[in-house]
Protein backbone atom coordinates (compact mmCIF):
# COMPACT_ATOMS: atom_id res chain seq x y z
CA UNK A 1 0.00 0.00 0.00
CA UNK A 2 1.46 3.44 -1.09
CA UNK A 3 0.77 6.36 1.17
CA UNK A 4 1.57 10.34 0.36
CA UNK A 5 1.45 13.36 2.48
CA UNK A 6 -0.45 16.11 0.88
CA UNK A 7 -1.31 18.33 3.32
CA UNK A 8 0.01 18.67 7.24
CA UNK A 9 -2.81 20.39 9.20
CA UNK A 10 -0.78 23.61 10.98
CA UNK A 11 -3.13 23.47 13.81
CA UNK A 12 -2.49 19.43 14.26
CA UNK A 13 1.13 20.47 14.91
CA UNK A 14 0.13 23.02 17.82
CA UNK A 15 -3.00 21.77 19.63
CA UNK A 16 -1.25 18.06 20.01
CA UNK A 17 1.17 16.24 21.77
CA UNK A 18 4.11 17.33 19.49
CA UNK A 19 4.95 20.91 21.49
CA UNK A 20 5.15 18.81 24.74
CA UNK A 21 7.79 16.60 23.12
CA UNK A 22 9.71 19.49 21.99
CA UNK A 23 9.16 20.67 25.67
CA UNK A 24 10.67 17.09 27.00
CA UNK A 25 13.33 17.39 24.40
CA UNK A 26 14.70 20.64 25.39
CA UNK A 27 14.29 20.15 29.04
CA UNK A 28 16.72 16.53 28.69
CA UNK A 29 18.78 19.35 26.80
CA UNK A 30 18.80 22.09 29.87
CA UNK A 31 19.75 18.87 31.54
CA UNK A 32 22.64 17.10 29.52
CA UNK A 33 24.21 19.96 28.51
CA UNK A 34 23.65 23.22 31.01
CA UNK A 35 24.39 26.86 30.27
CA UNK A 36 27.29 28.48 32.18
CA UNK A 37 25.84 29.80 34.93
CA UNK A 38 28.78 32.66 36.03
CA UNK A 39 27.68 34.30 38.95
CA UNK A 40 24.44 34.10 39.18
CA UNK A 41 22.59 32.70 42.08
CA UNK A 42 20.78 29.67 42.63
CA UNK A 43 16.93 31.53 42.01
CA UNK A 44 19.02 33.08 38.71
CA UNK A 45 20.30 29.50 37.55
CA UNK A 46 16.63 27.79 38.15
CA UNK A 47 14.85 30.82 35.91
CA UNK A 48 17.76 30.63 33.34
CA UNK A 49 17.01 27.36 32.69
CA UNK A 50 13.40 27.21 32.62
CA UNK A 51 13.54 30.48 30.28
CA UNK A 52 15.84 28.68 28.15
CA UNK A 53 13.68 25.55 27.79
CA UNK A 54 10.37 27.46 27.07
CA UNK A 55 12.19 29.63 24.72
CA UNK A 56 13.56 26.82 22.63
CA UNK A 57 10.38 25.13 22.58
CA UNK A 58 8.65 28.16 21.32
CA UNK A 59 11.16 28.40 18.56
CA UNK A 60 11.09 24.82 17.21
CA UNK A 61 7.59 24.67 17.57
CA UNK A 62 8.06 28.07 15.20
CA UNK A 63 10.16 26.47 12.97
CA UNK A 64 7.79 23.39 12.32
CA UNK A 65 5.21 25.58 11.69
CA UNK A 66 6.90 27.60 8.93
CA UNK A 67 8.54 24.42 7.35
CA UNK A 68 4.71 22.72 7.84
CA UNK A 69 3.41 26.09 5.80
CA UNK A 70 6.28 25.48 3.08
CA UNK A 71 5.43 21.83 2.55
CA UNK A 72 2.17 22.28 2.20
CA UNK A 73 2.47 25.25 -0.35
CA UNK A 74 5.10 22.71 -2.57
CA UNK A 75 2.81 20.30 -2.59
CA UNK A 76 0.01 22.77 -3.77
CA UNK A 77 2.38 23.78 -6.67
CA UNK A 78 1.50 20.09 -7.52
CA UNK A 79 5.10 18.80 -6.18
CA UNK A 80 5.04 15.39 -4.35
CA UNK A 81 4.49 14.96 -1.18
CA UNK A 82 6.51 12.73 1.25
CA UNK A 83 5.31 8.79 -0.07
CA UNK A 84 5.54 5.68 2.10
CA UNK A 85 5.22 1.87 1.40
CA UNK A 86 3.92 0.34 3.79
CA UNK A 87 3.19 -3.84 3.62
CA UNK A 88 0.16 -4.92 5.78
CA UNK A 89 2.13 -8.30 7.73
CA UNK A 90 -0.71 -10.85 9.14
CA UNK A 91 -0.15 -10.91 12.94
CA UNK A 92 0.93 -14.37 14.52
CA UNK A 93 -0.64 -15.62 17.67
CA UNK A 94 1.96 -15.12 20.89
CA UNK A 95 2.21 -17.10 23.80
CA UNK A 96 0.31 -14.03 25.41
CA UNK A 97 -2.80 -15.14 23.81
CA UNK A 98 -4.03 -11.71 22.88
Amino acid sequence: MKLEIRKITISSLVLSAYPLVLFGLAMARALLAPPDFGDASAGQMVMQVILGILVETAVMLMLSVIIAFVYNLFCSFGIKGIRFDIEEVEETQGTEGN
